[in-house]
């Protein structure tokens, strides 16, 4: 995002929204003219997510929103004329942002790219774009539209399975899941203010459950296998661990940068893995170990040596956790390992 001068009124705004259910606005006519295209990029990053866009060519730059905060939802109404949106790969590796957009197309004709998925969305129409993975956002007329509502990920996914699949994906205004929740929406952007506290969030979950039953409508919904996308990133993350196994260095942590994904989304994707990754690392430093301490080739080589070089950095914590899987400490194991030997299988190697 922009650290321009402009940051800190779009901060200001929302801090302002997160305090009650008033509706606020902020306009690019609000600044000079050489100066909104920074003032935008600041407004949809401070209220959406890290985001980049391209400056129109043919005409000045305009654009609008309006937002509010209704119980866990943040809701949007957007009118503008920058026809193309990104979330990049960078931003996803160095935001801790965990949210899912939901596009209601008022005006103009969208376009969502997301997972290799492209999403038409005319007006009516709805679609869920995932904030932890990049997406692109195109606009085919010169002015939009839109009603964004933006939550948490894990606030969806209560609700639905395979949510990762279900991106990038149009829930037609003409069925019923796409037109109650346009109107839900659309009276919830008149009615805000006059919302009485204790039914706040009640609307925020109806209106969740509501964009749930959209993406429950989509013919290849909740399969509960895991998709492609993520058997292919759990692959490649593996593989990436086992060429840096020995690596020090190596953690959740320095693995999410690398795949420039979230640490939740991380989590998310070894959730249905017999281990977490964490976990897998430990235990892939450990069976390296183990193969070394019985390798009569590396005999002479003390224990701290051999788990040194897998990425251990504590001998004491190394042979806790060794002592922890095998039962016996990496001393006692290997001793019992070589022993074990015949010795003319020895002499030959």
């Amino acid at each position: 995002m922009n650290n321009s001068l402009h940051a800190d009124p779009v901060t200001l705004s929302l801090d302002t929204a997160t305090a009650g259910r008033a509706r606020h606005r902020l306009d690019t006519q609000q600044v000079p003219e050489h100066q909104r295209f920074e003032y935008w990029l600041d407004m949809i990053c401070s209220i959406y997510v890290q985001l980049e866009c391209d400056k129109p060519t043919a005409r000045d730059l305009f654009g609008e929103i309006e937002f509010s905060r209704i119980g866990g939802l943040d809701l949007t109404e957007l009118r503008a004329n920058v026809q193309r949106v990104r979330r990049t790969s960078l931003h996803t590796s160095r935001a801790g942002e965990d949210f899912c957009l939901v596009q209601l197309q008022q005006a103009g004709t969208g376009v969502v790219c997301q997972d290799g998925r492209i999403a038409v969305v005319k007006p009516g129409d709805f679609v869920v774009y995932d904030c932890t993975r990049p997406y692109e956002l195109l606009f085919e007329e010169e002015e939009h539209h839109v009603l964004v509502l933006r939550l948490p990920r894990t606030d969806l996914e209560r609700h639905v399975s395979g949510l990762e699949e279900l991106t990038a994906t149009t829930v037609a205004g003409d069925g019923a899941a796409g037109h109650l929740l346009l109107s839900m929406v659309s009276t919830l952007r008149h009615e805000s203010e006059r919302l009485h506290p204790a039914s706040v969030q009640g609307v925020s979950d109806a209106i969740t459950q509501m964009i749930a039953a959209g993406l429950r409508s989509l013919p290849h919904a909740n399969t509960r296998r895991p998709s492609n996308l993520q058997a292919y990133h759990v692959a490649r993350i593996k593989a990436f661990v086992k060429e840096r196994l020995k690596d020090p260095a190596l953690s959740v942590a320095s693995v999410a940068q690398a795949a420039r994904l979230s640490p939740d989304h991380l989590a998310r994707l070894f959730r249905n893995e017999p281990v977490s990754l964490s976990r897998l690392i430990w235990q892939w430093r450990l069976e390296g170990c183990q193969r070394d301490l019985t390798a009569p080739m590396l005999a002479n080589r003390t224990v701290s040596d051999i788990a040194f070089s897998w990425g251990f950095n504590d001998a004491a914590h190394f042979s806790r956790s060794f002592k922890e899987q095998y039962g016996m400490s990496p001393r006692e194991f290997r001793q019992q390992a070589l022993s074990m030997r015949p010795v003319g299988a020895m002499a030959a190697e």
